[in-house]
């Protein structure tokens, strides 16, 4: 039992530490002068010959979190200190669906090149991120207990779906100015999956007779996960952690995706944007595993595939209280009813969320821009939207600034800022799409930080920027 326990510790502790991909909408995303614009827009005209960085790019990094907050979850005393946990007020403040997310992108590698009528791009990418939606039975089930859900119409349903993925991502794309005012962008991507973990099925339901208060417990639960070779499965069924572990096992599980963008300028003011971004998927066929739970016949509180429990004789009370052999029998018995079964699982794949964009650009002069932007993100079969309000500003071809403020579904307060600095050829820069949530994260809908530094190897072409607030040592 104690192996099966340590079993589920470390599966749980694999989905948790790379938890759950946002709907990302970033300042860098409007930010004319910063090269990683070219992620949301494959088709826009930077203003380089050249960007090159190594290891420092780009680091970004967001939690998305749509209900769970610190402040339900305590009652506070005079001096704002946590006193009691409120698991009725928790349960309350959620939704029926609740989403956690975090999302993290290194950009270990990039190189951007001009060529005659565009430019060539090259990306290498360590990508972390999942997705977790849960409902809100387990909680209520905890603050209210088993009596709120009596009858055989009204079970504490306990639902969790969970998407876990690691990967890198080799990125070599094109950008081509087709006519004066119609430019393409595309990327096609080779993908490395390092690690996977998802849920196929993970439902629980209590049900609570109305006469006799007996408690009937069903359990759906199916996990799949592709893992390096530090994890295996034994002859026995146990998930070991002791396998040997070889980094080009980082490599073996392939995948292939593609990012398309146009971009239209109608004037000297007016532009619009549409792109598509990680449309493709991940094949995982190397050391899979699944896990399956199970409900087993382990004596008397076995009933047709169900754990049903109807009580206790005086007797076994008494011993319960007064035997410390007997309880700590007892107790192991009745672990013995939930089983955790392990075994080698067939190849799968995963498709990757794909994000769909639609952006319009008002140029008030070749300095200030406004953009006004809706996109979605696909999240298996569901879909999370978002909308965004933009200004961007770049002077003297050394600052650039961005303001944005975003709304999606269960968070409005996302107001956004970015801030960089072009030295010469480096470009520095630091943004958030929460400026709000770095004050309060634990109680913030999105908390996100997005960094790097970035070598422009060329000055901007004077094109982009207005010359006469160029300052003279630049010119």
């Amino acid at each position: 039992m104690k192996k099966i326990v340590n079993n589920i510790l470390v599966l749980s502790t694999l989905m948790l530490s790379v938890m759950a991909n946002a709907q990302e909408v970033s300042p860098v995303d409007f930010m004319r002068m910063n090269p990683y614009q070219m992620k949301a827009n494959p088709a826009t005209d930077l203003p380089y010959k050249s960007v090159l960085s190594l290891a420092i790019g780009n680091y970004d990094i967001t939690v998305q979190n749509t209900t769970l907050r610190y402040d339900n979850l305590f009652d506070f005393d005079a001096q704002g200190r946590p006193a009691t946990v409120n698991l009725r007020q928790l349960a309350n403040s959620l939704k029926e669906r609740n989403f956690v997310g975090i999302n993290a992108n290194v950009g270990f590698f990039t190189l951007y090149r001009r060529l005659e009528k565009g430019m060539l791009t090259i990306d290498y990418n360590l990508k972390y991120q999942t997705d977790v939606r849960f409902n809100d039975g387990l909680f209520k089930l905890l603050g209210y207990g088993n009596s709120a859900y009596v009858g055989d119409d009204n079970p504490a349903s306990i639902n969790l779906d969970v998407n876990a993925l690691a990967y890198q991502e080799l990125a070599v794309g094109y950008q081509s100015n087709v006519t004066e005012n119609l430019s393409l962008g595309g990327r096609g991507k080779l993908l490395f999956g390092a690690g996977n973990v998802r849920t196929d099925a993970f439902d629980v339901r209590l049900f609570t007779a109305p006469e006799s208060y007996a408690l009937r417990l069903k359990e759906n639960i199916a996990l799949q996960a592709a893992l390096p070779n530090a994890f295996y499965v034994d002859e026995q069924g146990n998930l070991k952690t002791d396998g040997p572990f070889k980094v080009g096992e980082l490599y073996r599980n392939i995948g292939f995706a593609v990012d398309l963008a146009a971009e239209y300028h109608f004037d000297e003011h007016f532009s619009a944007v549409a792109a598509v971004h990680d449309l493709g998927f991940i094949h995982w066929g190397m050391n899979n595993i699944k896990m399956t739970g199970n409900i087993n016949d382990a004596g008397q509180f076995y009933d047709d595939g169900d754990f049903l429990f109807s009580g206790l004789g005086v007797d076994q009370l008494q011993l319960i209280t007064s035997d410390d052999a007997y309880r700590e029998l007892f107790l192991d018995t009745l672990k013995q009813y939930f089983q955790v079964e392990f075994a080698k699982a067939q190849p799968y794949n995963t498709m990757l969320n794909t994000n769909l964009l639609l952006r319009g650009n008002y140029d008030l002069d070749a300095n200030n821009r406004f953009s006004a932007q809706v996109q979605g993100k696909f999240y298996g079969s569901g879909f999370r939207p978002a909308f965004t309000v933009a200004y961007s500003g770049s002077f003297w071809r050394m600052l650039d600034v961005c303001a944005t403020y975003t709304m999606m579904k269960g968070s409005f307060d996302n107001i956004g800022l970015g801030l960089a600095g072009n030295f010469g050829t480096l470009h520095i820069y630091l943004t958030t799409s929460n400026i709000l949530g770095l004050f309060k994260p634990l109680n913030a809908s999105v908390t996100n930080v997005q960094a790097g530094i970035v070598f422009n190897l060329r000055l901007p072409e004077k094109r982009y920027i207005d010359d006469s607030e160029m300052p003279e040592y630049l010119e």
